[in-house]
């Protein structure tokens, strides 16, 4: 992966009317590089999608795919370029085969029938049967057949394992990596589904609201992320002259049970609760991880109830 910039946006924004589709977007793709665009839906991921492709026009802002403009430039940008929409639309009385021959047929560049079979096979897909004969996760294969035949610089996958049952979807994200690595295609995919994306993403950015509002590398989040620690002291006495100590650290999420703690803290506030734990008379600690899950669902949390849990203790009874 390259520092060569595929994708770049500077506040890119969308209004349908006056409701807010993205708003001053900020966002860089490296050459090379899996970046998975994660939200849930409503924050704009199909908007951002359908903007850099000249599907739908920018409101304000700017936006380049390598390093062209994506309305000027769209003709070429999409002959460079893969697309698989979060809803495909098909020739329905026609046959997934001659549907794939006419899409593809729009690429200047040929693209080998032998692909079409191979990836049809890996997924099970018949491609004699009419569209409207195939099932909801059937018609996804003929899109993400559509996506991977062509050999391209970018890939963009809009939600691409909707409708997949777990194999195929774990099929599709090996062979997606194993193509991107072959090719060094920059891939951008969009989800709601961390899990699956953590598998592949080399960074991922998080947009809540139509903006960003994180972005960084897998284990960059989990480094971001607050410690989990629990706390078994030998009485409540001792529980309370902890608690008492305590205050003004930087906590959250503050629970106590007779002899027993909770708490998150970052891990710069580690060290000084480590040394109020050694004066303590301390049975066990525990110290957890959050999910990587937790971490993303912690972004789309309101800003009162940030405000709110900050420091508070609450006693159980």
């Amino acid at each position: 992966m390259s520092k060569e910039i595929t994708i770049q946006t500077r506040d890119l924004t969308k209004y349908y009317g006056k409701s807010r589709g993205i708003a001053n977007l900020n966002l860089e793709v490296f050459k090379g590089e899996i970046f998975g665009l994660l939200g849930p839906n409503g924050a704009g991921k199909t908007t951002t999608v359908r903007v850099l492709l000249d599907l739908i026009r920018k409101t304000s802002g700017e936006a380049k795919i390598f390093n062209l403009d994506i309305h000027h430039n769209s003709t070429e940008i999409r002959q460079r370029t893969a697309y698989l929409p979060g809803e495909l639309g098909l020739f329905q009385e026609k046959t997934a085969r001659r549907n794939l021959e006419y899409l593809l047929g729009l690429y200047e560049n040929h693209i080998f029938k032998r692909r079409i079979e191979e990836l049809a096979e890996i997924f099970a897909l018949d491609l004699d049967r009419k569209v409207k004969e195939l099932s909801k996760g059937n018609k996804q294969k003929v899109g993400i057949v559509l996506a991977l035949a062509p050999e391209v610089e970018l890939l963009i996958l809009d939600e691409p394992t909707s409708g997949l049952d777990p194999l195929i979807t774990s099929e599709f994200y090996k062979i997606l990596h194993k193509q991107q690595e072959e090719t060094d295609c920059t891939v951008l995919l969009s989800s709601h589904l961390l899990g699956e994306v953590e598998r592949v993403a080399h960074r991922v950015g998080i947009i809540r609201e139509g903006s960003i509002v994180e972005e960084a590398t897998i284990q960059q989040l989990k480094n971001m992320a607050m410690k989990e620690i629990r706390v078994e002291f030998k009485t409540q006495t001792a529980l309370q002259k902890f608690s008492d100590r305590m205050v003004g650290s930087v906590v959250d999420s503050v629970k106590l049970n007779e002899t027993h703690a909770s708490f998150m803290i970052s891990r710069e506030g580690l060290s000084k609760i480590f040394n109020l734990l050694s004066q303590s008379e301390v049975i066990d600690v525990d110290i957890a991880s959050p999910a990587l899950e937790d971490i993303f669902l912690k972004y789309y949390e309101t800003s009162s109830s940030q405000t709110t849990s900050k420091n508070k203790i609450e006693v159980e009874v």
